[in-house]
């Protein structure tokens, strides 16, 4: 069964699109996959800390 794919756009500054753009061919991947990666990241050490805090 194919995954089911949300669109989501986002504005952001020139300067920030260039760094991304730039790191996602150097690591060979798409900006999408890129920026993907780093909200998965982000989300998971958010939940962690979360979660350690939690427990206290």
């Amino acid at each position: 069964m194919p995954e089911t794919v949300v669109h989501f756009q986002i504005r952001m500054p020139p300067d920030l699109h260039e760094q991304l753009s730039s790191r996602a061919r150097e690591e060979k991947c798409s900006l999408n996959a890129l920026i993907v990666s780093i909200l998965k990241g982000a989300e998971e050490r958010a939940v962690a800390e979360g979660s350690s805090a939690a427990q206290g």
